[in-house]
């Protein structure tokens, strides 16, 4: 399956409600898995104030879906990166 990398960071009004920060969570990971998908792991950037969420989807269809789903309840902005392992990016460069 693709393997995504999501950037999240609160917005003002999601801010306003940080301590649902947990029941948040849970409900974006059950929309993963409901779209086909999983979390591989996430974490909680310090610095930055933001999520870093690595997931896999079957399809782009799936991982749009579930952005729009995480999107509609105004709490975060959202970034989100495909990438490859390396020795899958490796063995295409060594195709190139």
């Amino acid at each position: 399956m693709p393997t995504y990398i999501s950037f999240l960071k609160l917005t003002a009004e999601g801010n306003k409600d940080i301590h649902k920060s947990r029941d948040r969570f849970e409900r974006g990971k059950k929309s993963v898995e409901d779209a086909g998908g999983k979390v591989i792991t996430a974490y909680y950037i310090v610095s930055r104030g933001e999520y870093l969420i690595i997931s896999e989807f079957p399809d782009e269809k799936a991982r749009v879906k579930t952005t729009i789903n995480t999107l509609k309840r105004g709490n975060v902005q959202y970034e989100t990166l495909t990438v490859l392992p390396i020795e899958e990016y490796l063995k295409l460069a060594d195709e190139a």
